[in-house]
């Protein structure tokens, strides 16, 4: 049941209305219920797989903080941490290790008789076991385990954020969970509802329109030139962005309006200053998780010599190829996530140099057209790292990247070749693009917000019913059973 279906309008609207009217005692019951049917409405055996998963969490948490022995605690820590994390790499990683090695083994002219492996990737499961380890090691560093199976199933379960995240974090979620939960809330309901319509026109009509584009040219990149390829890239950036913003502001929408917050995951990437504030500004909440236990654990450990900085580069890289092979099971995503680890070791390498030019060339003064520059050379290598992010093969980025400076003489030509003829669907695009991305001008969303209900009534339904009408005419054309990007993680 994806977000952008049909069927979860139905499905939403029913379980909305209902949890309006339940009494308090009713409504976590009423959303642990209707999470469990949003995912078995997949597969009933993929809910039970989760199910089983969560389970031997919910027993292993209350054991931890039981134990008053450490080493015992670690045991158990170490021994679930293995299963969740081995849970993940059998699911998810286990065809992609086999055709490796049958890659190594061919190449030495070695034999390989195991056969290809066709497993069933579980929806969310890097998401869903990603959010049972950050809640493992929060008991075992001292946070409350949860004892009420109910609380904790709806924090596992929650269907906003359960296949895309975000990435929840039991101090957030469950003494939300834990509390009575609020019934009609109209600030905290029609807020949701624009969000949840914000990310909806975000999803179908600009997302969805330059899917079409970005797809002609990287499923066949070497029928395209450097114009062609270039163009597309800058494409994706926007259809990745909308399409995975899209879906998180429907699911914190969602969220809102049963009266629940969860962690916001995106703040304005696209005007990041460095590689370092977009990571401070995109999939907010995964980065927050990948510093909490991969970065922050591996600069306290002692099995190494190397000095604090050092250690800093190594943990950096560490993590964000550890970011790479979260995404997927694909050597393209660990290129990509070993990239942004470079980009970040050699800024901080030449950190002091560029200060130093900036201002001996008095660039560093004129603070507009500085910042203007840093902006637009994070978004240079943020789009460079996403040709590996998208491209289906290694050696299909190398060619779109050696290509990517070829038949510049023909600029109109390269551009036509991506529209294909569909100018119009073009041109539409380009405006969903400006029209979203213009309130992310503005530093503070607040100020937005405010102007927004400063507006007359007349003047803000105005732009709910526009809004609404877009997404039914204007995405109407596309496949609403097309599924959100992030999905596949």
């Amino acid at each position: 049941m994806l977000f952008n279906s049909f069927e979860f309008l139905i499905f939403f609207a029913v379980v909305a209305s209902s949890y309006m009217v339940a009494p308090v005692r009713a409504r976590l019951p009423l959303l642990f219920v209707a999470s469990l049917f949003f995912y078995g409405y997949t597969s009933p055996l993929l809910l039970l797989h989760l199910g089983a998963v969560a389970v031997i969490t919910y027993f292993v948490g209350i054991a931890i903080e039981r134990s008053d022995a450490v080493p015992r605690k670690k045991v158990l820590l170490t021994a679930a941490l293995v299963g969740l994390v081995g849970n993940l790499v059998i699911f998810k990683y286990t065809s992609f290790l086999n055709e490796t090695f049958r890659s190594l083994f061919g190449w030495f002219g070695a034999a390989y008789d195991i056969p290809v492996l066709d497993i069933i990737l579980p929806l969310g499961i890097s998401f869903y076991t990603f959010l049972m380890i950050g809640y493992l090691i929060d008991v075992f560093r001292g946070e409350e385990a949860e004892r009420d199976w109910l609380v904790f199933g709806v924090f596992v379960f929650f269907f906003p954020k359960m296949i895309a995240g975000p990435i929840e974090r039991g101090k957030n979620l469950l003494p939300q969970l834990r509390a009575s939960l609020p019934g009609f809330d109209y600030v905290m309901v029609t807020a949701g509802l624009q969000l949840m319509l914000w990310g909806a026109f975000k999803k179908i009509v600009v997302a969805d329109r330059i899917a079409p584009f970005v797809d002609r040219v990287y499923d066949a990149p070497h029928e395209f030139s450097g114009v062609s390829l270039v163009f597309s890239t800058w494409l994706y950036a926007f259809q990745l962005y909308f399409d995975f913003s899209g879906y998180t502001d429907i699911a914190l929408g969602a969220a809102m309006i049963f009266g629940i917050k969860l962690l916001p995951n995106f703040n304005r990437p696209y005007f990041a200053v460095s590689i370092q504030d977009f990571w401070k500004r995109w999939h907010m909440s995964l980065t927050s998780w990948l510093n909490d236990y991969i970065y922050t654990p591996f600069m306290r450990s002692r099995f190494t010599g190397l000095k604090m900085y050092n250690l800093i580069l190594l943990g950096m890289m560490l993590t964000f190829v550890v970011s790479g092979f979260w995404h997927g099971a694909n050597w393209t995503f660990i290129v990509w996530g070993a990239l942004h680890g470079f980009y970040i070791v050699v800024s901080l390498l030449a950190q002091k140099r560029w200060n130093k030019f900036a201002k001996n060339t008095g660039l560093n003064k004129r603070k507009k057209a500085y910042r203007a520059l840093k902006i637009s050379v994070t978004f240079f290598l943020v789009c460079f790292s996403y040709i590996f992010f998208r491209a289906s093969s290694i050696g299909d980025a190398g060619f779109i990247i050696v290509h990517s400076f070829t038949g510049w003489g023909d600029l109109i030509g390269g551009i036509r070749a991506v529209v294909d003829g569909k100018l119009s669907e073009m041109l539409l695009a380009l405006l969903g693009i400006a029209i979203v991305m213009a309130p992310e001008l503005h530093k503070d969303h607040a100020k937005i917000g405010a102007k927004y209900q400063s507006l007359r009534t007349w003047q803000r339904w105005g732009l709910i019913y526009a809004a609404t009408l877009s997404i039914v005419v204007l995405g109407a054309y596309y496949n609403t059973d097309q599924q959100f990007i992030y999905f596949r993680f």
